[in-house]
């Protein structure tokens, strides 16, 4: 090996240290104690339900396999790392299909941007883990279509192809964000068509695209199966659950169309961060100073993507100008004069676009396009001899600006996602029920669960998560499925909950409610929030109290 090439991979392996380092930096005190993760949308526990229907069924049955191996609180750390890996190497991808001029270490440092950002900070903090798969990758896809064009080798394009599909397969919606750079693609390529053609490759690429939809359609025909035969509730709770109420509640964040025009441009607006269920990244004191010192370098590489580029790289600069500014104008929503008249357009007559019922997803296609012109610029700047002669101290300096984006990703979010165990008392009574005798108990009876809430607080995790008990006990559990915000008491389309609430609101008067399959078996009432209102199951007549624990009270129905 000569020294040119042991050089190389010295700086590989220096780039691969700093993303391991980068990871840890995150993830480290997760695995120092045992337990599990509760962020509002991503609660874990030791039972992994698996779902023919749901776009999740591989990786759930991935999961499920695997904690016959590991505890299920190890493969959630894991899971969650895995997800932040994901962004940062789809980040990589991406920087490398935009230039091939940078070193594997500025490559590093750019690649920090997809990762470090405000939509990232407040879709992990929430717990919303399949935007975030979705969105690592969107960044692969448009990475591989990138290459396609540029290189017209179409093996990339069945890579684009295959994480277009894993795109879809975590978040359907995320099709109207693929979208925009597909189209995109095709016009560049018509434009070398001639090009394509005079090298035999015109029936190849045809072959490819081909290809490449039958592997986006076999990737995700579980869930489309399901649709079609309308075995999943998906297609029914987008048609009939979301109301033009759910643009309201989960509008871009910001006092008036101007503040949430800014919001977009920072990357930030989730509706979320509104809830206080997390440190608002925005609430702190010049919060967007990092930004504003990265703008002159994205302008810098908008002006080098128009200057002595060949046409074709203009078309491209020009087409995903335009997909940035779509996306701006799309993620304000409702909340602008200007904005609203398009979005409602889009809701009433594009099919499942009132799926995309929060706008500020949108801000997942806005930052590629930003990591576009940023490396550019930084490539450009990188050949500056006083930059080139402080190399390392630069880009310390820019990894620096750039993590100070979303500084609170740092060490377990900032200490706020933290592993915590089950009550054991839990535990205790998911065994009291399982060892209950075949003659009285059968695990394929349903368990109500309450109080009847989507989301509530738990005294043992000390904030509001979505209800953790489908996921603990190991026979089925009927919970809420209330959302209750924003003017939605509950829009999920599910027949048993609408049978349940007006059971509840009834307090038991006229007998069990009658729910779809076997019928409820057992009640357990969980001593938290507004549980004293729920007493009056003690007086119920086909209702007794067989055990009571610290946290829990479980009674029986009598037949």
């Amino acid at each position: 090996m000569n020294l040119l090439n042991k050089l190389k991979l010295n700086r590989l392996s220096a780039s691969f240290w700093g993303y391991v380092l980068v990871i840890l930096a995150i993830v480290l005190p997760w695995f120092l104690r045992s337990g599990y993760l509760f962020l509002t949308d991503n609660v874990w526990g030791p039972i992994i339900k698996l779902d023919w229907t749901g776009s999740w069924f591989f990786l759930k049955l991935l999961l499920s396999g695997l904690s016959f191996i590991f505890p299920v609180d190890f493969l959630e750390k894991i899971f969650i790392s895995g997800v932040l890996v994901l962004i940062l190497l789809g980040g990589r991808m991406f920087v490398k299909a935009v230039t091939s001029t940078v070193s594997p270490g500025l490559v590093f440092v750019l690649s920090l941007f997809a990762l470090f950002n405000p939509f990232v900070y407040d879709r992990a903090l929430y717990g919303q883990s399949g935007v975030l798969i979705a969105y690592g990758f969107l960044l692969f896809a448009v990475a591989y279509l990138l290459r396609t064009w540029r290189t017209l080798d179409f093996k990339n394009l069945r890579l684009a192809a295959v994480f277009s599909a894993l795109v879809l397969m975590f978040a359907v919606h995320f099709i109207f964000f693929l979208t925009p750079f597909c189209l995109l693609f095709l016009i560049g390529m018509f434009l070398r068509r001639r090009e394509i053609k005079a090298a035999g490759g015109l029936k190849k690429f045809w072959l490819a695209l081909l290809f490449s939809i039958v592997i986006v359609l076999t990737i995700n025909a579980n869930w489309l199966v399901a649709l079609t035969l309308k075995a999943s509730p998906l297609a029914n709770f987008v048609q009939q659950g979301i109301t033009s109420q759910d643009l309201v509640a989960f509008q871009t964040a910001g006092k008036n169309g101007l503040e949430t025009f800014t919001n977009v441009l920072l990357m930030s607006g989730f509706w979320g961060k509104d809830q206080y269920r997390y440190f608002d990244l925005t609430t702190a004191p010049g919060w967007q100073r990092s930004f504003i010192l990265l703008t002159p370098l994205i302008f810098y590489g908008v002006y080098l993507s128009f200057r002595k580029r060949s046409r074709g790289e203009k078309i491209l600069s020009a087409g995903l100008f335009l997909i940035f500014a779509l996306a701006v104008f799309l993620a304000v929503g409702i909340k602008s004069p200007v904005t609203r008249g398009l979005t409602m357009f889009l809701y009433d007559h594009l099919p499942l676009y009132k799926g995309l019922r929060e706008p500020q997803k949108w801000v997942a296609v806005i930052i590629p396009v930003y990591l576009f012109y940023l490396t550019l610029g930084v490539a450009r700047l990188a050949k500056v001899k006083i930059i080139l002669n402080h190399k390392i101290l630069s880009g310390i300096f820019l990894a620096a600006v750039i993590i100070m984006q979303a500084p609170s990703l740092l060490w377990g979010f900032n200490r706020q996602a933290k592993a915590t165990p089950y009550p054991s008392d839990w535990y205790e009574a998911d065994n009291f029920l399982i060892d209950r005798t075949p003659q009285s108990y059968n695990c394929d009876d349903k368990i109500i669960f309450l109080p009847w809430h989507a989301y509530m607080s738990f005294n043992w995790v000390g904030k509001i998560i979505a209800n953790p008990a489908a996921t603990f006990f190991s026979c089925p559990i009927l919970s809420g499925t209330n959302m209750e915000w924003g003017g939605i008491y509950d829009n999920s389309q599910d027949p048993d909950g609408a049978v349940i609430a007006t059971w509840l609101a009834l307090k038991g008067q006229g007998g069990l409610p009658a729910i779809s399959g076997n019928a409820p078996r057992y009640i357990i009432l969980a001593k938290e929030v507004d549980f004293n209102s729920y007493l009056w199951l003690n007086k119920i007549s086909y209702l007794s109290l067989i055990k009571e624990t610290p946290t829990l009270l479980i009674y029986e129905v009598k037949f």
